[in-house]
């Protein structure tokens, strides 16, 4: 599954997205806390293809990627994240996480 976005004046959690409710579960404290961490996670969502043991697979845009980070943090939109760190950097902390709930990635 490809996410696309860049909904102006933000959005809310997807509930129907579980990778992002894993995403709020795992990260959401240190997301909203830490704009390091916050760029941390749009870099390792940009371009990079999530897969899960089942092999569904999640790719976010780099706008969806802002929109995801956007609503876990409840604050701004899209624009506050796009381009915020390089693209297709997966973080060691993010990567350890999501592999230790079934997910992992290629770039």
């Amino acid at each position: 599954m490809i996410i696309t976005g860049g909904f102006t004046g933000g959005r809310t959690i997807d509930n129907n997205n579980r990778f992002e409710v894993m995403l709020n579960e795992l990260f959401g404290d240190d997301i909203r806390s830490s704009d390091d961490f916050a760029i941390n996670l749009w870099s390792s969502l940009a371009n990079v293809t999530w897969i899960d043991q089942e092999y569904h697979t999640i790719q976010y845009s780099f706008r969806a990627a802002g929109d995801a980070v956007a609503a876990i943090r409840g604050d701004g939109d899209y624009m506050d994240w796009y381009c915020s760190g390089p693209d297709a950097v997966v973080d060691a902390t993010i990567a350890n996480a999501l592999s230790q709930n079934g997910w992992s990635y290629e770039l």
